[in-house]
């Protein structure tokens, strides 16, 4: 017979580790709320007292309200990636709460890369500082979700379309801010490169669906 202290001892411990898993998810909200708000921040000031001289102002400063509305469009990206990760977590374990950290250590730097960026002139060395910021941003997500299935740390009742998430189509997101790091250094079509980063969304859909003509088990 089973002893009823036995299984409320289990009981607890797997509450225990829900709760944990739910303060790291609200943590890492947290952190990526700050980091949206840190971009609204680094905004550059509107001068003039003319409207004339307003529209003036917001044109000349159009340079930096484009990085902040393709980090603004990224970091949602990310944030919805990441709860669509953690829905079914149960459980955590040091490692994932480890990679979990290194994640939120390049959303907060992406506030600061935003402002590099925009900071002055076109340069491979700013854009890149950006793009690979982003790489590892997505590499590490790739890396969250393998180790979280890998471990067995979902719930027993997460959709079976969690477990069998493509991974092909976000590391070619990666691939394509990585292959933007070459072309930025060259001159005379180095602000192209942000076209390339335009394309990743495209790039991603035709890699899901060319894998989802792929025969079973291909």
């Amino acid at each position: 017979m089973t002893d009823p202290i036995e299984d409320n001892s289990l009981d607890n411990q797997g509450d225990v580790a829900f709760i944990s898993a739910e303060r790291v998810i609200f943590f890492s909200d947290a952190v990526v709320a700050i980091a949206i708000t840190l971009l609204a921040l680094g905004l550059p000031d509107v001068h003039g007292t003319s409207n004339a001289a307003v529209l003036r102002s917001l044109r000349a400063n159009f340079d930096a309200y484009l990085p902040f509305v393709i980090s603004f469009v990224v970091i949602a990206a990310y944030w919805r990636a990441h709860h669509r990760l953690y829905e079914y977590v149960a459980r955590l374990d040091p490692r994932l709460v480890t990679i979990n950290m290194v994640w939120l250590l390049m959303i907060i730097c992406t506030p600061y890369a935003t402002r590099v960026l925009s900071g002055g002139p076109f340069g491979g060395v700013r854009f890149s500082l950006y793009a690979l910021i982003q790489v590892i941003t997505i590499l590490t997500l790739v890396i969250m979700r393998r180790h979280i299935l890998g471990a067995g740390l979902l719930r027993p009742d997460a959709p079976a379309a969690v477990a069998g998430t493509d991974d092909f189509s976000i590391v070619a997101v990666a691939a394509t801010f990585a292959v933007s790091i070459p072309i930025a250094f060259i001159p005379a079509v180095g602000q192209w490169a942000y076209a390339v980063w335009a394309a990743a969304a495209l790039v991603a859909r035709a890699v899901r669906r060319a894998r989802n003509r792929l025969p079973a088990g291909g």
